[in-house]
């Protein structure tokens, strides 16, 4: 792991652990933790809305700068290369909340520092809401979910996952990408 990505999620989990909220990394960052590995430029989390405003002034505070900041989301600039860029998705409802309850610490590759880390249900679930949110990003999140499910099928609660899907009207997406993933498997 780069030294950046590595200051951005120290950050983060310090300002979680002093503000008493709860934090897991989500996204393209969180794949390799359950055994996909894809490139990406920044750190994503889910956070417990109750940290907002904190994690948003010690981001700040080091040196960020705010590109975009809503209840439901904030994206984060370094002008420099020595922190990576940090996404946050506040998690508000019953659904992230129960994604923050069952996120498991994992070290990470250099073994520094333990992240808590989203489930592959809860990653699925966020990248179906990023297909809805912004179809234009559709293939990465596609080829991730199919990546997943062909990873972990045996393993997964498809009831949860079929709950998610169903939130935003795409049970028909769902069982597609469930037969690409039973495709690949073999």
């Amino acid at each position: 792991m780069a030294n950046r990505f590595l200051a951005a999620i120290r950050l983060v989990l310090e300002s979680a652990r002093r503000g008493g909220y709860r934090v897991a990394m989500i996204g393209g960052f969180a794949l390799p933790f359950h055994g996909i590995l894809r490139a990406t430029g920044d750190v994503d989390f889910l956070v417990e809305a109750t940290g907002a405003d904190l994690l948003h002034a010690d981001l700040l505070a080091a040196g960020l700068q705010a590109l975009h900041r809503t209840p439901d989301v904030a994206n984060y600039r370094s002008p420099g290369l020595d922190v990576a860029a940090v996404d946050a998705v506040f998690a508000r409802r019953p659904a992230t909340r129960a994604m923050l309850d069952r996120a498991r610490e994992h070290p990470t590759a250099t073994g520094e520092v333990a992240v808590p880390v989203v489930d592959v249900e809860g990653i699925i679930g966020l990248k179906v809401q990023a297909i809805a949110n912004d179809p234009t990003r559709r293939r990465r999140d596609e080829d991730d979910i199919v990546a997943l499910l062909a990873r972990h099928l045996p393993d997964l609660n498809l009831a949860l996952l079929r709950e998610y899907f169903a939130l935003f009207d795409m049970v028909d997406e769902f069982d597609a990408f469930a037969a690409e993933a039973r495709a690949r498997r073999g």
